[in-house]
């Protein structure tokens, strides 16, 4: 072989092997876009999960509160107090 072809053979080998790390690297890249899809949609469930939670402890504090403040029938009329007062506020807000 002469010292062209052995340079013409070391480039076409370089090629081939960007080629075939090129080829890989975006595999790799595909599968880490997809994880990072799922795993974002992971976060929304959780996130939504999380704020169920706290709505959910935030009614159990209050109505505990007005339990051990005012026992558990006046606590209901005072709830049913409030209710009828947000849905003033949302009437007027909505008008």
């Amino acid at each position: 072989m002469t010292k062209e072809e052995v340079l013409i053979s070391g480039i076409e080998y370089k090629i081939r092997r960007l080629i075939q790390l090129n080829s890989e690297l975006q595999r790799e890249n595909d599968k880490l876009k997809q994880d990072v899809f799922s795993l974002s949609e992971l976060v929304k469930e959780l996130t939504e999960s999380l704020k169920k939670a706290e709505n959910k402890i935030v009614k159990l504090s209050l109505a505990n509160t007005l339990e051990y403040n005012v026992g558990v029938e006046e606590g209901k009329e005072k709830l049913k107090e409030l209710i009828e007062e947000i849905d003033k506020c949302i009437n007027v807000l909505s008008d």
